[in-house]
């Protein structure tokens, strides 16, 4: 897969709101069907397992729920989460892992727990995730999330150290970044910001080859964003 490539990842028709680029509607399918294995508390805490991990180390419950074929939301043949077909699967199992691995805040509406949820606290009962129609139309990189993560009111992230988590992020190979990932996307993700796990899936996809490109994407959108979120601040601020 190159960084141009707009070949998707799974043959199922995707069932995805509009205005977002045909190249990500197969990606966002992923997660929108990972998010409902995720409804499941053994399932999400199996997929959790995967974090920071290779495809051959991951517990063989991990597999089992990304391997085996489930239902479809359109009804058609039972298809695997991941796709048999797929070259590189460490993208699919890394980006499982995180959406498994997401705040209870992100993960849960408050209310009356199913039966499961009752006995496992970690098991979501409704996902409160914005839905792939909420990002850009192609897609918001991790740059991005980080940067609307270190301009949160709270301070809750340092500019500085989020800067050079992301330098030397980018510097990775794929092993590094796999081992980062699951820090910086906590990070992120405990601040209230949505990653964009389509984009990053794609993204991850791309990093062999393209590291470079995708490197740069990354910190261009990271200071851009900052940028733009300071001068949105301080125009409330002049008012």
């Amino acid at each position: 897969m190159t960084a141009l490539d707009d070949t998707p990842v799974t043959g199922e028709p995707a069932a995805i709101p509009p205005k977002r680029a045909e190249f990500l509607r197969s990606h966002d399918l992923f997660v929108t069907r990972v998010i409902a294995a995720c409804r499941n508390a053994g399932e999400q805490q199996a997929l959790r397992r995967a974090l920071g991990k290779p495809v051959n180390e991951v517990p063989a419950r991990t597999h089992a729920v990304l391997l085996k074929p489930r239902q479809t939301e359109d009804d058609g043949p039972d298809l695997p989460l991941v796709p048999y077909e797929a070259g590189d699967k460490r993208p699919f199992y890394a980006v499982a892992a995180l959406i498994a691995a997401r705040p209870r805040a992100q993960r849960v509406d408050t209310g009356t727990p199913r039966d499961d949820e009752e006995k496992d606290h970690s098991a979501p009962a409704a996902d409160k995730g914005p839905g792939a129609s909420n990002f850009r139309l192609g897609g918001t990189s991790l740059g991005e999330s980080l940067a609307l993560a270190v301009t949160r009111r709270d301070d809750a992230i340092k500019e500085k150290g989020a800067e050079n988590r992301l330098h030397l992020m980018v510097r990775q190979d794929v092993e590094g970044l796999h081992r980062m990932l699951p820090s910086v996307v906590r990070l992120v993700s405990g601040t209230g910001v949505h990653v964009d796990y389509a984009r990053l899936l794609r993204d991850l996809h791309a990093w062999p080859r393209y590291r470079d490109d995708v490197a740069t994407r990354w910190l261009e959108s990271y200071y851009r964003t900052l940028g733009a979120e300071r001068e949105k601040a301080k125009a409330v601020t002049d008012r």
